[in-house]
């Protein structure tokens, strides 16, 4: 079989030459063009229905509304797990779907369900949100901002109004989020006294505010042959007017809203806040679409937080973290290993050859293979990134392999006398068949990891297709371009070498092997299975853990602890830790902007100097006394990507809640006493304590007072009311809602809290206490579900072992082997991605082996020497699971 496209090649030069500039010049752009990012550009199909229940507890919103949500979700088709967290006044569930189920027929799905049960779901709840979850929304920045002459209020307005109208308006900027700092409300403090005696509750001051404090539309009218828009307006010009507006009291008299209460603009209730090195700041965190590039993204807002900084100079702006800065440095990094790659290969080709010229021609072949796949790959929607690059990285080798069988077949021929022009016109198509045997099998093997099924398959899509196209454009290049280039550059030979004897060592142990063929079989089985044996002794993980430099750390407040609880632990913290000398910046971030956001729960950001004494995890194994030294918080490392934390997590469900509790703690004790696990710990926070109002029935009955408008006074009276029935009062730029309560002091005793009046169905009121019960007790203020039932997460950080080693471990564990009646221990996350990713592996490597098969029969058409060739494969992992141990790697997805 001879290809002679070669010959074509060669007697047709400038058409080939226009061939390779235009694709040279395609790949070029497109390289311009594509986005840099760390990981290829993967949408799983999962969405999220958020509902909210204002200031109600986990456990109502729990059995009212969560419960409520999954029961309609049940009938939905291709769901993989439905995950729900539970919370104060909010529910989240999240619908994972099967790989490959359409998104946006998921998102109507899902909207489907939930509407069908709305009318289920209690009357005060808020719409339902239901959206797509975008796992790569994650803050790419977050920067931390001071200023000496503003408050947090004026900051916290800078940030919303100037900062974030700029950076919103960048290419490729998605969204940017405030962290830290305390909004601004319009407070109306009541006089509990006052109230009392003059009979009035703060339900009826609050109706008296959304009945008269509004600008309204009263329609269109005609006067004088002209349309005019009638404009009813009643809200008050300024705060202090505010006061003036007049309420009717039960008994017929009128008084002002000043008389009763005090009216006052300021800080909403500060349920977070931010430090940076002890100091407190305001800061903001920003969110790229999903198709920009990380490193312009980076530099774009970079530049915009420059400019800003020149226009306030009273404002300073740190960078804290940066997501794009380990793009940039593992992109840099793969592209210097890329060129050395390239320019090894060169040298080793010209260790062999011994000619300038067939180096040259040899050489070349690899730049003009890579180029043309950016082309390719960027028609295709893929982008720079780790993967992508290092399929690139991995051919370099394969993309000279064709070219060198070719020049040296060439070269071979002119040496032995013949013209350049000849060599090059018998050599090509005399070896055109192995080089299309070769390049084809190398693409058909690589094809099938684009397929791959379970989490982590997409993301090697862009890894086999880059590798197949560039393979293919290394054959072009082989059977067009190298055969052209040999006819038309290599010189022809003066003195003709003649052909030497093959002698030599090689020679001796060859002829021992094919003299003693059962022996040679025996040594080629004992290498196979000792590579089995490698196999075995190999770690398994997930990935790999990094070196980042950045170092991030979970905060978990103590039950019922304050703001205040909160900020004397973080500065105890952020003391020690700046203690230490590799400490460059200390990053808190606690609590949430939102009214009913948990102050207890943050995270603190350690960037470590980048010339430092340790790496990443030798700093955290440093530091680890120091987190369990800082009393009333919970600190554990949270795993991050290019970061030193490999954690290793244990779910366990069931719907007896006490049993399931049982379990877990049992699980968490022998947890501990495994030598690879440091700080076990459950994920959800401890149970708090919590204030329970209890109805008297009979007399609640009687003066015709019901739950709701008991829940309704304490709410009002103690954070206000609902963002979205809350009066509105507007500055001209802000929209400020108008939060009638009680002043602090007046909700420190359970007394005051009975004191405060409860309407009647007479329209009278009496006291709380008259009408309930109050006592306290402990209840849960987190909630975890997973598949519908009652979920318990323990987390632990792995020391001094892999992943895989950590969870057989887990696995050996009595409790695990033999779990009580109703206790299940779900695979979620890490153990199940890699057990999804080694099966998918496995049938990948079978589905190559057998392409290959198949096309070496088409090509040689035959069956015993496709055999023969691939009789050599399974030699092969030995070589590939050796180097694995003696560097130390784990069998990660990345190896």
């Amino acid at each position: 079989m001879k290809m002679r496209i070669s010959a074509w090649s060669i007697q047709n030069p400038i058409p080939v030459v226009l061939l390779f500039i235009a694709i040279l010049v395609s790949g070029l752009l497109a390289y311009r063009a594509m986005p840099i990012k760390l990981f290829p550009d993967v949408s799983f199909p999962a969405v999220q229905v958020s509902v909210a229940l204002p200031s109600a507890a986990a456990t109502e919103v729990e059995t009212q509304v969560t419960r409520v949500v999954e029961d309609g979700l049940s009938n939905v088709a291709g769901v993989k797990h439905v995950i729900s967290t539970v919370t104060q006044g909010m529910s989240s569930t999240v619908v994972e779907f099967e790989i490959g189920q359409n998104p946006q027929r998921a998102i109507d799905e899902v909207r489907s369900a939930v509407d069908r049960v709305r009318a289920n779901l209690p009357s005060s709840v808020e719409p339902p949100i239901v959206e797509r979850v975008d796992f790569d929304a994650m803050p790419l920045l977050t920067y931390a901002v001071a200023a000496d002459k503003m408050d947090d209020v004026e900051l916290n307005w800078f940030i919303e109004d100037t900062v974030a109208r700029q950076l919103v308006s960048l290419k490729g900027v998605g969204q940017v989020t405030r962290v830290g700092g305390v909004g601004r409300d319009v407070t109306v403090t009541l006089d509990p006294a006052r109230m009392q005696a003059l009979g009035l509750t703060a339900v009826t001051i609050n109706d008296a505010l959304r009945a008269h404090n509004l600008d309204a539309s009263g329609g269109r009218a005609e006067i004088g042959s002209q349309e005019q828009q009638v404009r009813v307006l009643a809200a008050p010009a300024t705060v202090q007017s505010l006061g003036d507006l007049v309420i009717a009291t039960r008994d017929g008299r009128h008084l002002r809203l000043s008389d009763v209460a005090t009216v006052a603009s300021g800080a909403s209730d500060r349920r977070g806040f931010a430090v940076l090195n002890g100091e407190p700041v305001v800061g903001f965190q920003v969110m790229k679409t999903k198709a920009a590039s990380d490193v312009s993204v980076e530099e774009a807002v970079g530049a915009a937080v420059a400019k800003l900084s020149q226009e306030h100079p009273h404002v300073s702006f740190k960078l804290v973290t940066s997501g794009a800065k380990n793009t940039r440095e593992s992109f840099d990094a793969t592209v210097h290993t890329l060129l050395e790659g390239m320019l090894l290969a060169a040298v080793v080709v010209f260790m062999f050859l011994r000619d300038w010229r067939a180096t040259v021609i040899a050489a070349v072949a690899m730049p003009i293979s890579l180029i043309p796949t950016f082309a390719v790959i960027h028609a295709l929607g893929y982008t720079l990134n780790m993967l992508s690059l290092l399929a690139l990285t991995l051919v370099i080798g394969v993309l000279v392999d064709d070219a060198i069988v070719e020049v040296e077949n060439i070269q071979k021929r002119v040496q032995a006398g013949a013209s350049p022009w000849r060599a090059a016109m018998e050599g090509a198509d005399a070896i055109g068949l192995a080089v299309v045997a070769t390049t084809l099998s190398i693409a058909v093997v690589f094809l099938p990891v684009a397929f791959m099924g379970g989490n982590a398959g997409p993301y090697f899509r862009e890894f086999g297709v880059t590798v197949a196209v560039s393979v293919l454009f290394s054959l072009l290049v082989a059977r067009m371009l190298s055969p052209l280039m040999c006819a038309y550059l290599l010189k022809p030979s003066t003195r003709p070498e003649v052909h030497k004897p093959f002698t030599g060592w090689y020679r001796t142990v060859l002829e021992w092997a094919l003299a003693h063929r059962w022996w040679s079989m025996s040594a080629g089985v004992a290498i196979f299975v000792g590579s089995l044996v490698l196999a075995s002794w190999l770690p398994t993980g997930f990935s790999p853990t990094g070196n980042s430099g950045t170092v991030q750390i979970s905060v978990q407040g103590a039950p019922g602890a304050t703001t205040q609880d909160m900020r004397t632990s973080m500065v105890e913290l952020t003391r020690q830790l700046r203690a230490e000398a590799d400490v460059k910046d200390v990053f808190v971030n606690v609590g949430s902007s939102l009214r009913d956001g948990d102050p207890r729960k943050g995270t603190a950001i350690v960037q470590l100097h980048e010339k430092r004494s340790m790496n990443t995890r030798a700093f955290q194994d440093h530091i680890r006394p120091v987190l369990m030294s800082v009393p009333d918080v919970r600190l554990s490392y949270t795993a991050s990507e290019g970061g030193g934390t490999q954690n290793i997590q244990v779910i366990l469900g069931g719907h007896n809640g006490a049993v399931l509790a049982k379990t877990a703690g049992e699980v968490e004790r022998q947890m501990r006493a495994l030598p690879m696990l440091k700080n076990v710990h459950q994920v959800a926070p401890l149970p708090g304590p919590e204030l329970v109002i209890r109805l008297k029935p009979d007399e609640a009955a009687r003066l015709g007072v019901t739950p709701d408008v008991v829940a309704q006074i304490a709410r009002m009276t103690s954070v206000g009311d609902l963002d979205a029935t809350a009066s509105k009062f507007n500055t001209g730029r802000q929209r400020l809602a108008v939060r009638v309560r009680l002043p602090q002091t007046a909700l420190q005793d359970v007394g005051s809290i009975g004191a405060l009046r409860v309407p009647t169905a007479d329209g009278g009121n009496v006291p709380l206490s008259a009408v309930a019960d109050l006592s306290f007790q402990v209840g849960d203020s987190h909630i975890d579900r997973f598949d519908r039932e009652r979920r318990i997460t323990l987390e632990a950080e792995i020391a001094g072992a892999s992943f895989g080693e950590a969870d057989a471990a887990i696995k050996e564990l009595p409790i695990l082997k033999k779990l009580p009646e109703g206790v299940t221990r779900p695979l979620y996350g890490d153990a199940e991605s890699m057990n999804e990713l080694f099966a998918s592996f496995g049938v990948a490597i079978l589905v190559g082996v057998g392409l290959i098969l198949g096309v070496l029969i088409l090509l040689f058409r035959s069956f015993v020497k496709p055999v023969i060739i691939l009789a050599a494969l399974p030699l092969s992992l030995a070589g590939a699971f050796l180097a694995l141990l003696l560097v130390g790697a784990n069998s990660t997805y990345r190896c």
